[in-house]
């Protein structure tokens, strides 16, 4: 079969031209870090990439609700903490409030002792962290305890606590309402104490007014009412803690989802610079040894100048 020159320089042109395009899609790779750079490529490894990437956006998304979830969290831990410390010394006032041989002044200095722990715990309930009151429930931006006429401790926040999803359909209460916490009447007129008809700031007053006025017959009444409240808090610190577990557990889950989707787009989107550099050199050899080829065409005399045509 004979070849004529045409068509020997044409395929040779062919070939130089789909070494410059592997040429040039080498070059893109290497300077893109990516494999891809353009969705014919590779369309189903396109099609991956999209829901990685999907899959990615979604779980930053919840990362940084769960991370606002951590930062609510964890000072509410703290103020619980304080808050019942607290309040053990209170407890330890009034149980020994009604001892014999009390003085005057000793009564007095133990009434201001309560007073004091009352305005630590007011400190506590109105504990703000990035502009959201913790403890007033999803009326966040509003400071939530109040003294007013006659020393009255108001609650202005409402009876929901903040909500995060820590996964789809899985809301997570991750606040605890000052009305609840601190025995407030809800919406409905119930307070969260069973027993316990006032609220803790209240009860607070209460207790120092009746040591300092040294009524010792009231004063185990209120003590005993005093921890109740302080049996409660605790146990509120206790569902916060197993609630911070599972945010920490929910956190974990998504560090597991996002380095999933990272994997899925390294091995398909992100290109083998070892590799591709390889590829490089062969495919400029293979130019090159097509150059040559075609320089060592162009010096040869064509049919027609042979005079065979």
């Amino acid at each position: 079969m004979r070849v004529s020159t045409y068509a020997y320089g044409n395929d040779t042109k062919n070939n130089l031209a789909r070494a410059q395009q592997e040429l040039q899609r080498l070059g893109r790779q290497l300077s893109s870090g990516k494999r891809l750079t353009r969705p014919s490529d590779d369309p189903v490894a396109v099609g991956w990439i999209i829901n990685a990437r999907s899959d990615l956006a979604n779980v930053l998304n919840q990362q940084k609700v769960l991370t606002r979830a951590q930062t609510l969290t964890g000072p509410a831990d703290t103020a619980l903490d304080n808050i019942s410390s607290s309040l053990r010394q209170a407890k330890d006032i009034a149980l020994g409030a009604t001892q014999p041989g009390l003085t005057d002044a000793a009564r007095r200095s133990q009434a201001e002792v309560v007073r004091s722990v009352r305005e630590r715990i007011m400190d506590e309930a109105n504990i703000v962290v990035k502009g959201s009151y913790l403890f007033a429930g999803r009326l966040s931006a509003t400071k939530p305890f109040a003294e007013g006429a006659g020393g009255v401790v108001a609650y202005t926040g409402n009876s929901d606590g903040v909500q995060v999803w820590v996964a789809p359909d899985r809301p997570l209460e991750v606040t605890i309402p000052g009305d609840r916490l601190f025995n407030y009447e809800n919406g409905s007129g119930t307070r969260a104490v069973p027993g316990v008809e006032t609220d803790l700031f209240a009860l607070l007053d209460e207790i120092a007014n009746a040591i300092e006025a040294g009524d010792d017959a009231r004063i185990p009444g209120l003590a005993e009412d005093l921890d109740a409240l302080y049996g409660h808090i605790v146990e509120q610190r206790g569902v916060l803690g197993a609630k911070v577990q599972r945010i920490d557990a929910a956190v974990e889950s998504a560090g597991l989802a996002e380095l999933s989707a990272r994997e899925i787009l390294a091995s398909t989107e992100d290109v083998d610079i070892a590799s591709a550099l390889i590829d490089l050199e062969q495919q400029k050899l293979s130019y090159q040894a097509a150059l040559a080829a075609t320089s060592t065409l162009a010096k040869i005399p064509s049919l027609f100048e042979l005079g065979w045509s």
